[in-house]
């Protein structure tokens, strides 16, 4: 994931309801007229923050009869939060230093006095 897509989703987060709505959905796929019941809210305001926990690829939305169900996509919401750990490592291109160790800095060599 790259730090602008992990950027997005932590700007998403960023809002108390939004992290109430995500915390909600982390037990399961959950009808919006449900969820807005339990949280309070207006089905327009649901709305408004579902839009962009979907575009910040966070949530999937899927239209059942009259009914709009969201599900978590946990895998996308695990890779933000790795910031670069192990699973994101393997990925990272090398540039010849050892993993955890730091490259030594090119020494600088003095021109000779004139």
């Amino acid at each position: 994931m790259s730090p602008e897509e992990r950027a997005k989703v932590f700007k998403a987060l960023a809002d108390p309801r939004r992290v109430a709505i995500v915390e909600q959905l982390a037990r399961g796929s959950e009808c919006g007229t449900i969820l807005a019941e339990s949280l309070g809210i207006s089905i327009a305001l649901l709305s408004h923050h579902w839009e962009i926990l979907v575009q910040a690829g966070i949530l999937k939305k899927e239209r059942k009869g009259q009914l709009r169900f969201c599900s978590l996509d946990h895998e996308r919401l695990r890779q933000a939060m790795t910031m670069g750990g192990p699973s994101e490592a393997a990925k990272a291109p090398s540039d010849g230093a050892a993993p955890g160790k730091r490259r030594k800095a090119p020494t600088r060599r003095r021109s000779p006095a004139r």
